[in-house]
C-alpha cells in the first residue's frame, strides 16, 4: 500500500503515528505536552535587499517529527505527479525529476528560468508574506477537502498542529515548504489556464511568479505600464483577481517587466540567450575567494542597498571570516553552471570550467587548510561512523577527544564527509584509490602551497585500511615510499 493510501486510510493519532514512525504516546507528547514557547527558537536573518526575515526554528525533537511528515508528503506528491502525468508548474520545494532531451533534471531555479529564455517579454511578480498566508485553518482545510488527499478530519487537524506555529506555517520548519507548495497548486492551475488563454508561458518558484511571451504585444489584461512613458508595470485586474481569489496578495514592490533588448532575469538567472549566472555575481565571488586565499577573510557587499544607506559607512563592504556564506554562493554558481553544462561528468572532470575549479579550490582550502580541529580522512564512508561512536564512549578515558554538554557531545576531532560535491569536485568518494591524492607529488602539497593564507593549525590524518588496496606496485604504501623516500618495508598484512 502506498503512503498516500495509508494517509487517506488513517483515522486516528495512532494511525498517523505509525505512518510517521512514532509511538502514539511520543507523538502526543510532542504535540500536546511541549508548550508552544518550548517548541521554537526565534531569530532574524538579513534579507538580500535590506530588512530582516524572522525565522522560527523548531527544537530538535519537533524538527525530526516535521522532517518525517515532510518526507511522507513529498512521497505522496510524487505519487500524485506520476498519476497525473502533467508537467509541474512550480519548481521549488519538489523532489520531482523531469526529462529534457534525454537528460534528467531535478526541478530548481534553473528549470524554472529555462521556461522563459529567449522571450520578447518577461513579466515577474512576487506574492507578499508567502508562508504566513497559510494559517492553521487553511492547512487543515486543504488536507480535508483537496481531491488528492481527502483526509480524515482528525488526522488533518493533527497535521496542521505539527506544521503550524502562531497560526501560520513558520519559516524554518522542514514541512512548511512542501505544505505551502501543495496548497499553492490551485493558484498554479488557475494561472496556467489564464496564461494559456493569452498565449503566455507561466511558472512559479516559491513566491516568485513569471509570465513570458514572444508575442508582438504583451496582453493588457495581464499587465500594463503605470503610464505610457513609465518603465514600471503593474498587474491588471484579470491577473490580480485570480491571485486574490486563490488567497494570496501581490507584493507591489516586486513587480517588473523585462524586455528582450535589456537583461532579463528569472529567479536571479539571466535568460536572454540561455540560462546563466549573472557575470558580475560570478566576478564578485571570484574576488571574494582571491581575498580569502590571500588574507583569511573576505568582503561581501552590505545588505543595505546603496540608495537606502544613511551614510557611507552603511554602504561599505562587510568583512567576513565565516566560510559558510561564500560556500553558499559558490555552491549556487556550481549548481547552475553544472546544470547547463551538457557534457558527461567524465568530460566535466577532464576539462573543468573556471567556476568548477574555483569551487574545488575553495573546498580544498576549507577542508584541509582552514581547520578548527584535527581532521581524520577515512578510507571508507562508514568508517567515520564507527570511530565517532567509539570516541563518544572513550571520552571518559581520553577527555581531550571531546566533551559532553547536557545530552549532546562535542567532538574535538573532525571527520571528512564524503559528500557528492567532494566526490565530483575533489574526486574523493571513498576507497583507497582516491586517497592517493594526498601522496602523489605535485597534487596535495602543491594545492596547499597555492594558498598564501595557510594557517594549517591542525593536522590532516589519513587512515588506511590494512588490506590489498594498500599494497602492491600501485598501492598507497608504495606511493608513499616512492614519493617521500620513506624506506618502510610492508611485507604482509600481518605486519600490523
Amino acid at each position: 500500500m502506498s503512503l498516500l493510501a495509508k494517509l487517506k486510510g488513517a483515522a486516528s493519532l495512532a494511525d498517523l503515528a505509525a505512518i510517521l514512525g512514532y509511538k502514539p504516546s511520543a507523538l502526543s507528547y510532542i504535540i500536546y505536552k511541549i508548550p508552544d514557547s518550548g517548541k521554537y527558537e526565534k531569530f532574524t536573518i538579513p534579507k538580500s535587499r535590506g530588512g530582516e526575515r524572522e525565522i522560527c526554528a523548531p527544537v530538535e525533537r519537533l524538527k525530526t517529527l516535521q522532517r518525517r511528515l515532510a518526507n511522507v508528503l513529498y512521497a505522496c506528491r510524487d505519487e500524485i505527479d506520476r498519476e497525473s502525468g502533467l508537467r509541474p508548474l512550480s519548481h521549488a520545494f519538489r523532489r520531482t525529476v523531469i526529462v529534457t532531451n534525454n537528460r534528467r533534471h531535478k526541478l530548481s531555479i534553473v528549470t524554472n528560468a529555462r521556461c522563459h529564455k529567449r522571450r520578447r517579454y518577461v513579466f515577474s511578480l512576487d506574492l507578499q508574506d508567502f508562508f504566513p498566508t497559510f494559517n492553521f485553518g487553511r492547512v487543515r482545510g486543504f488536507f480535508i477537502h483537496n481531491n488528492d488527499f481527502e483526509l480524515n478530519e482528525k488526522v488533518a487537524t493533527i497535521i496542521a498542529q505539527i506544521a503550524c506555529f502562531e497560526n501560520a506555517l513558520p519559516q524554518g520548519s522542514p514541512c512548511s515548504p512542501v505544505i505551502a507548495d501543495l496548497i499553492a497548486h490551485l493558484l498554479d492551475v488557475r494561472l496556467a489556464q489564464l496564461a494559456k488563454k493569452h498565449q503566455l508561458t507561466y511558472s512559479r518558484y516559491a513566491d516568485d511568479l513569471t509570465f513570458s511571451t514572444s508575442r508582438r504585444d504583451f496582453p493588457t489584461s495581464i499587465a500594463t505600464p503605470v503610464t505610457p512613458e513609465s518603465p514600471q508595470w503593474v498587474p491588471r485586474r484579470e491577473l490580480a483577481k485570480v491571485i486574490e481569489k486563490s488567497g494570496f496578495v501581490i507584493n507591489p514592490k516586486k513587480t517588473r517587466m523585462q524586455f528582450r533588448m535589456s537583461r532579463q532575469l528569472v529567479t536571479g538567472l539571466t535568460v536572454n540567450a540561455k540560462v546563466n549566472i549573472r557575470p558580475e555575481y560570478y566576478r564578485r565571488a571570484r574576488a571574494m575567494c582571491h581575498t580569502l586565499f590571500e588574507t583569511g577573510q573576505y568582503y561581501r557587499p552590505s545588505s543595505v542597498p546603496d540608495k537606502e544607506a544613511e551614510d557611507e559607512e552603511d554602504a561599505k563592504p562587510e568583512p567576513v571570516e565565516s566560510l559558510n556564506p561564500l560556500e553558499g554562493i559558490l555552491s549556487h554558481i556550481h549548481h547552475v553552471k553544472d546544470a547547463i553544462d551538457k557534457r558527461t561528468e567524465l568530460d566535466k572532470r577532464k576539462d573543468a570550467t573556471a567556476a568548477r575549479k574555483l569551487y574545488a579550490r575553495f573546498l580544498k582550502y576549507r577542508y584541509f587548510v582552514r581547520l578548527d580541529r584535527p581532521l581524520i580522512v577515512c578510507e571508507g564512508k562508514t568508517d567515520s561512523i564507527y570511530l565517532k561512536h567509539a570516541i563518544r564512549q572513550l571520552t571518559d578515558f581520553h577527555p581531550k577527544l571531546g566533551e559532553r554538554e547536557d545530552n549532546s557531545f562535542k567532538s574535538a576531532i573532525g571527520f571528512f564527509n564524503y559528500t557528492g560535491q567532494a566526490h565530483k569536485l575533489l574526486e574523493l568518494g571513498g576507497g583507497a584509490s582516491d586517497l592517493k591524492y594526498f601522496f602523489i607529488k605535485n597534487r596535495y602539497a602543491e594545492d596547499i602551497r597555492g594558498f598564501k593564507h595557510r594557517p594549517l593549525a591542525h593536522p590532516v590524518v589519513i587512515l588506511i585500511d590494512n588490506d590489498d588496496g594498500a599494497y602492491g606496485k600501485k598501492g598507497i604504501f608504495n606511493i608513499i615510499k616512492t614519493n617521500f623516500n620513506i624506506n618502510i618495508d610492508f611485507k604482509s598484512n600481518d605486519s600490523f
